[in-house]
């Protein structure tokens, strides 16, 4: 009988629409199924003391020993999640170049993100759209 494959979560901004997008795209490409996505507002059992306003200003990716990594430095630990095993993700985390990529890739990601406003303001404090009669 063999053994259940690792364990990963990706987890997200809930409330953001381009991590929501991220989440769904990793799911598509998830052909293993070792990858579950969460949003960050409900992972408390994962994050515990770590929850606050600050936690949703990354994603993190949680491994299967219960390591937690965050932003860019958390893409290596996807890839392991998705593609690989630990040794990939020593390479990918040894490698200054792909290193520079992953922060590349996150900062890009990271830049669409705030350009579309994922998070508003309590419902009070956003404009209302007007609409035509």
């Amino acid at each position: 009988m063999g053994t259940a494959a690792p364990s990963y979560a990706l987890l997200f901004d809930g409330d953001c629409r381009v991590c929501r997008a991220f989440a769904r795209a990793t799911e598509a490409i998830d052909v293993r199924g070792r990858v579950r996505t969460r949003s960050l507002q409900e992972s408390s059992d994962l994050l515990g003391a770590r929850l606050g306003d600050e936690i949703l200003d990354a994603m993190r990716v949680v491994g299967p020993d219960g390591r937690v990594a965050s932003g860019g430095n958390a893409l290596p630990v996807l890839i392991e999640g998705l593609w690989g095993g630990p040794p990939l993700a020593d390479l990918l985390g040894h490698s200054r170049l792909a290193g520079a990529a992953f922060r590349t890739l996150y900062e890009v990601l990271v830049e669409l993100r705030g350009h579309l406003i994922c998070r508003v303001g309590p419902a009070s404090a956003a404009p209302s759209p007007s609409r035509p009669s």
